[in-house]
């Protein structure tokens, strides 16, 4: 009797069973990786419901940064020209308007246009590094706004690029008219009368075209989203992931580009003030389109490490 309590001593005691994980609740669940929804998964309602949801979240600082906007990319821009507008029309009207001023006030207009074009790049970027930021659940603040100033001059390339891009389009149709319309003009031609030789025949070009301009603005509508969202993608880059990531989904982008277009419209009809909450709506939409349309596109990863990959 004492053998057995002794073997029963000298047993080794049993592991007790590990507990049962209790599930996490909604609140402190991981959040989900990457941006869920695709190319071929992808439906209006999925991408109000991703862009109502974080512009949702960050109504305030949304706001803010359209506010920010205004006062700086449009205000400092407008109140640099009136400025130099007024002083030039002072000079021009005093007769102290000499060869010397002509040539600075040249200069000065390049200027605004740089400075306007650099204002530009920064709020433009800026706006879409908080969209995906925001489209992806993670925290945006004003400073995600200004975490794009290292791509300023890959902005200012891509848009004298597209711009070139449209003289070299453009101007061939422009020739073409002048030649079978009009014919040789002189300096002296009165504008006026160009147009009325013109207008007509420019008129049905437009129309007639319409449809090349509408496929070739589909193409490149992704390139600042690209210049924001992918930091190794360059101006000329950016242009070429939007083509294919725009590749068969047409019809979709003018889609989705109408309902923004029509929030955009309908916000700026409240005395203008509704553009603080709609147009971050609009943006935050045609953004979710964005990225679902990327996955699954013909297009390397995306280098995120100025949008996703820093806390704000």
């Amino acid at each position: 009797m004492g053998g057995m309590v002794l073997l029963g001593a000298m047993e080794p005691p049993q592991d007790p069973l590990p507990p049962t994980p209790s599930p996490l609740p909604a609140e402190t669940r991981p959040e989900e990786p990457g941006f869920a929804l695709s190319r071929d998964r992808l439906t209006l309602a999925d991408l109000l419901s991703r862009a109502s949801e974080a512009w949702s979240k960050d109504l305030g600082t949304w706001v803010l940064a359209m506010l920010l906007y205004w006062l700086l990319g449009f205000g400092i821009p407008a109140g640099l020209g009136v400025v130099w507008g007024f002083f030039s029309t002072i000079q021009e009207t005093s007769g102290d308007a000499g060869p010397a001023f002509h040539a600075i006030d040249a200069v000065v207009r390049v200027v605004l246009q740089v400075v306007q074009l650099v204002l530009s790049a920064i709020f433009t970027l800026g706006m879409w590094a908080m969209a995906v930021r925001g489209l992806h659940r993670r925290r945006t603040t004003i400073a995600v706004l200004f975490s794009q100033l290292s791509k300023i001059w890959k902005y200012i390339l891509q848009s004298l690029a597209v711009m070139l891009a449209a003289v070299l389009i453009v101007l061939p149709i422009v020739v073409i008219i002048f030649l079978a319309f009009i014919g040789p003009v002189s300096l002296d031609t009165p504008m006026s009368e160009i147009m009325d030789d013109a207008g007509r025949p420019f008129g049905i070009a437009a129309l007639v075209l319409l449809p090349l301009y509408v496929y070739l603005a589909t193409g490149i509508v992704f390139m600042q989203a690209e210049l924001a969202f992918n930091d190794d993608a360059g101006p000329v880059e950016a242009i070429v992931y939007s083509w294919r990531i725009a590749r068969g989904k047409r019809w979709r982008i003018i889609g989705v580009g109408l309902v923004s277009g029509l929030i955009w419209l309908g916000s700026a009809m409240l005395c203008g003030i509704g553009l603080l909450f709609g147009a971050p709506f609009a943006l935050l939409l045609f953004g979710a389109l964005y990225l679902g349309l990327r996955n699954g596109a013909d297009v390397p990863s995306a280098n995120t490490g100025t949008t996703l990959g820093r806390h704000y």
